[in-house]
């Protein structure tokens, strides 16, 4: 068994455990155990092998012995009591935006129901409301979030479809006849929300591509299967296409198949320009058509005298002709970002010490971090008190005085609050290098009240950047009511730095935001809001988010070296505040 497939099974034990009530703490750990395990560098098969599977973060005698059962047979004892103890349907309710695990069970206890048919029914019917602790707004934000599931219904989360499509490519490129194996579609392009895994596989003789695939423990169902095409469902709902080809017509194929139709269709109108055909250089009309015409996706452009356009460009916004006459922005790359700026740790609900997070920072050749824990409202977080915090920041401090390649900045991700109020005093702020203000309450506000929280968050001296600013969780939970225009022009205004969260769950701003920003004059900064040190990984989801924003690394605070990130920042741009060395407090260039 995977390190993936551990980590669903425990999640789904962190969920099942959740709707019959356990206690939040239990459920934590069952969830953390399982973000450490989809990351885990080392497959926990062989930790398990050398009778050390407590060393993977969060993963104790009794997560261990669970994680020992699921390896040693495939199954499990305790997820097949859970899942015979809370009726199936009630973890499919969990996934509708905005409905959590308590009003989950109310509706159960009292309504019997067990199905999204039968919920969208009751709130319909009006019977919602009358449940303990519910109202009118309970159903009308149960039937937002049903509506929200069916548009998004075929679609997933690209955190979720990019490790499957890993863990199929590694295994695919293991068998006999296969050359290489890619990833295309909307996937490819890095799309936030994914249709299908498109998995272009080159073959160079016999194969048994289909066979093994059809038998995957992975895969629930076989729904196509052609000479050369599988497509496959997961036991998760993925839908997987598989596409078998030639290894020498592999390239025209992965440039067909990664799309998008809308680029393919200004390639055709560009090359018709000069009197060209795409047939005749090599791009097929349909994947049957292709043939061996070019060794790469480079010799292709080129024949129309482009550069090389990235897969997250290809959405036929124009990249075309902005490729020809030299308009596109410098390609952004991992090697760009010098440090994260949005971090938590065991002080507050993360998983690893700030010594911990440090040397995986500095693993990734990074120069500089930002320790952000929440602050005292966010009870469920462990949110810190000031007395918490300035423990924090004399660790800091002590940490920067070891490192010599490497700063440590003390901040916090302080709530703004309901009231608009932020969480902290001013002169706690003050003393810190860093502010990052987040929504993390009082999400279905108007339009009008939400603006409001945001600006006077904005206007705030203290408040360097704003986190996740439109609150969106992927498939989970839409925006809140962000006038989008308006944000972008009070963070022109005030010099507020507005965040790109590269967390997957997350993505926000999204491309469209960031490239509206961009226009604005506004800087952006990448961050992974990572509660783990296997979280920083994350970052590549943000670089990807801004690459197809169109934004080069001159547009992102987090590119620049420290001197210039603390130059950027709103407190050290005329406050007169007192600034100390960074991680003391204030740190100012």
């Amino acid at each position: 068994m995977t390190n993936l497939e551990l980590s669903w099974a425990l999640a789904e034990m962190g969920d099942l455990l959740e709707l019959k009530g356990e206690e939040p703490f239990k459920v934590r750990a069952y969830q953390r155990a399982a973000r450490a395990l989809e990351h885990l560098e080392e497959e926990a098969a062989s930790l398990y092998a050398r009778g050390e599977l407590e060393r993977i973060p969060g993963v104790g005698k009794n997560l261990a012995k669970k994680i020992a059962e699921l390896l040693e047979t495939g199954r499990s004892t305790f997820l097949e009591q859970l899942r015979q103890e809370v009726p199936p349907g009630l973890r499919d309710m969990l996934a509708v935006p905005g409905l959590g695990a308590k009003s989950v069970r109310v509706i159960h206890q009292h309504l019997g129901i067990t199905t999204l048919e039968e919920l969208e029914r009751a709130a319909r019917e009006r019977r919602i409301r009358q449940l303990p602790g519910m109202g009118s707004k309970t159903e009308l934000a149960i039937l937002r979030g049903l509506d929200m599931l069916k548009e998004n219904r075929d679609r997933i989360p690209l955190g979720i479809a990019r490790p499957l499509a890993q863990l199929f490519c590694r295994q695919l490129s293991a068998l006999p006849g296969v050359a290489k194996v890619e990833v295309a579609g909307s996937l490819r392009r890095g799309c936030s929300m994914v249709g299908d895994v498109d998995l272009v596989v080159g073959v160079k003789g016999p194969t048994e591509v289909k066979e093994v695939m059809a038998r995957h423990p992975q895969v629930k169902e076989v729904l196509l299967e052609e000479e050369n095409r599988l497509s496959l469902r997961t036991w998760a709902g993925v839908k997987v296409e598989i596409f078998l080809v030639p290894e020498d017509k592999f390239a025209p194929a992965w440039l067909y198949l990664t799309g998008s139709p809308a680029h393919r269709e200004e390639l055709g109108r560009f090359a018709a320009e000069r009197h060209l055909s795409l047939e005749k250089l090599g791009l097929p009309r349909r994947l049957e058509e292709a043939e061996a015409s070019f060794r790469s996706e480079e010799e292709f452009y080129s024949r129309l005298e482009l550069p090389f356009i990235v897969p997250e460009w290809r959405e036929g916004r124009g990249e075309v002709w902005a490729a020809r006459e030299g308009r596109l922005p410098a390609l952004i790359t991992l090697k760009d970002i010098k440090g994260d700026l949005h971090i938590h740790t065991r002080y507050s609900d993360g998983l690893h010490t700030i010594r911990e997070m440090v040397e995986a920072a500095r693993a990734r050749g990074y120069r500089y971090m930002a320790i952000t824990e929440h602050s005292r409202s966010l009870a469920v977080a462990r949110g810190l008190s000031a007395e918490q915090l300035l423990a924090q920041r004399e660790e800091i401090a002590r940490l920067n005085r070891e490192l010599d390649d490497f700063v440590v900045l003390s901040g916090i991700e302080v709530d703004i609050l309901p009231d608009g109020r932020l969480d902290l005093e001013d002169d706690i702020l003050a003393s810190l290098d860093i502010v990052i203000a987040s929504i993390h309450s009082g999400f279905n506000q108007k339009e009008e009240q939400i603006m409001a929280r945001l600006e006077a968050a904005m206007r705030h001296p203290w408040v360097d950047i704003i986190g996740h600013p439109t609150g969106r969780m992927l498939g989970r939970r839409p925006s809140y009511a962000v006038n989008l225009e308006r944000l972008l022009e009070l963070a022109a205004e005030t010099g507020t730095i507005l965040e790109i969260n590269a967390s997957p769950d997350r993505l926000d701003l999204d491309e469209d935001a960031a490239r509206r920003a961009k226009e604005y004059g506004v800087l952006l900064a990448i961050n992974t809001d990572a509660h783990d040190m296997g979280r920083l990984e994350d970052m590549w989801y943000g670089i990807t988010v801004a690459r197809r924003g169109w934004l080069g690394p001159e547009d992102l605070l987090n590119t620049r070296e420290l001197d210039g990130v603390l130059k950027a920042l709103k407190r050290n741009r005329g406050n007169g505040g007192k600034h100390s060395a960074p991680g003391q407090g204030n740190a100012r260039p």
